[in-house]
């Protein structure tokens, strides 16, 4: 039930924190995770991690070599009824985590809870909380057809409102989440106007570096292996990176390269032509049927076109392949309508791509229209800019950009300061953490 891999101190000294998560899988709040306790360990705190669910088969990396402490309770509880109540089942094993926390979990400075706030009102009753808020939960279901489901959704609703009245402190993951947290959550913005702290989801740049890297070392991604016998002599990369979900829009990623390709053939050799590929790079659950779906329209769309052979589809890469195709994208198409925030375009950044993202959401805040990657206005098929791809000034600018606002650093400055604003640190432990190697 525990993976206990870090060495567990509790000298007087040493600030202790966990962490409360409902899934510690692959994707954006789980990546947020691993990278403020990660965070957290460079500054000397003692993390702990709490979950009902945990896959090494498919999990971020730092979870697999043992960086983190991890204790899974919950884990007994099914995740739906007869393929029902998935939001009632994952509250319950919640739930169940938050207990085993609360009474034998130990001695806690600050318990950092994300995403599902159902258990604050009972980790409250012995411990500092942190709330981190992705989006609103109820914003996330769309059905609510029939009376029960109506009923159902009311009361789930109304408990996340409630229990997030619990937390000492909110914070939110960009301006966008912001305004909609106010917009969402009226009863608890009446009781506190004040508007929740944004604090930016980050990465770590170093993670991103790949040394001597070049345009064949994309044949060693499983399913790129043909392009091994393509005798292109430069490649130009337009990569797609998002779970294969319709709401993520990569349909208008297959279109825009489209479009793009039926205005570059005119001008260009077919040999010059072909050098362009768009690849495909999601997230795939067999389970889900939404993927095979989703996948199977990309398909088709790609199969209809002219140039079918320039688009590739992936299904989950591995982290190092994926580390491969970012810092061989000489642009990053990253599609979702009024996404959250979004990490891809980051990723795509610091990688040294150049980004371009429908305008609205997340990578309003993220990305310099025009400098640092390009919006997409509304469903519009832009064609791709043909100046400066991938030079070195370019990825010299977009790298920096990274560093100053989404860095791990970054991230933990802003974090630290509001604990302390809100009296959940002690200035005099802010003090020694700002003391301790990787501050600065």
């Amino acid at each position: 039930m525990t993976q206990n891999k870090q060495k567990e101190k509790n000298n007087g000294k040493q600030m202790r924190v966990a962490f409360l998560h409902a899934n510690m899988a692959l994707g954006g709040a789980e990546q947020w995770v691993v990278n403020m306790a990660i965070g957290l360990q460079q500054m000397g705190c003692y993390v702990k991690i709490f979950t009902p669910f945990f896959d090494k088969n498919r999990c971020l990396d730092q979870m697999k070599d043992g960086s983190l402490d991890l204790e899974i309770r919950g884990d007994s509880i099914p995740k739906s009824i007869f393929g029902y109540l998935h939001a009632l089942c994952i509250w319950i094993r919640l739930t169940i985590a938050a207990l085993f926390l609360l009474f034998f979990g130990g001695d806690y400075d600050l318990v950092i809870v994300d995403q599902i706030s159902l258990p604050l009102p009972l980790l409250r009753l012995r411990f500092k909380t942190f709330f981190y808020c992705h989006w609103p939960d109820k914003l996330l279901c769309l059905k609510r057809q029939g009376i029960f489901r109506k009923i159902y959704r009311f009361i789930l609703d109304n408990l996340e409102e409630f229990t997030m009245l619990f937390a000492n402190e909110v914070a939110v993951n960009s301006k966008f989440t912001q305004q909609t947290y106010m917009k969402s959550f009226n009863y608890l913005t009446k009781i506190n106007p004040e508007a929740p702290k944004v604090i930016y989801p980050c990465i770590e740049p170093s993670h991103y570096e790949v040394s001597n890297l070049c345009k064949k070392d994309l044949w060693s991604i499983k399913g790129l292996e043909e392009l091994k016998n393509r005798n292109y002599p430069e490649l130009r990369v337009i990569a797609s990176l998002n779970r294969y979900e319709r709401k993520k829009n990569i349909i208008l990623a297959v279109k825009t390269f489209l479009n793009f390709m039926e205005v570059y053939s005119k001008s260009h050799t077919q040999a010059e032509t072909d050098r362009n590929l768009l690849i495909i790079a999601g997230g795939y659950d067999v389970e889900v049927p939404e993927c095979s779906g989703c996948i199977g329209e990309i398909a088709d769309l790609a199969h209809k076109s002219a140039f079918n052979k320039n688009i590739f589809l992936l299904k989950n890469i591995s982290s190092d392949e994926r580390t491969i195709l970012l810092n061989s994208a000489n642009v990053l198409m990253y599609t979702p309508k009024n996404e959250h925030f979004g990490i891809v375009p980051v990723e795509g950044m610091v990688s040294g791509a150049m980004v371009m993202c429908h305008k609205s959401g997340g990578p309003l805040e993220s990305v310099n229209d025009g400098i640092t990657g390009f919006l997409l206005d509304n469903e519009d098929e832009k064609n791709f800019d043909e100046n400066g791809i991938n030079n070195a000034r370019i990825r010299k600018r977009l790298k920096k950009h990274v560093v100053k606002d989404f860095s791990v650093n970054s991230m933990m400055k802003d974090t630290y300061e509001l604990w302390v604003s809100k009296g959940l640190l002690q200035k005099d432990v802010l003090k020694k953490l700002r003391k301790l190697p990787g501050w600065d």
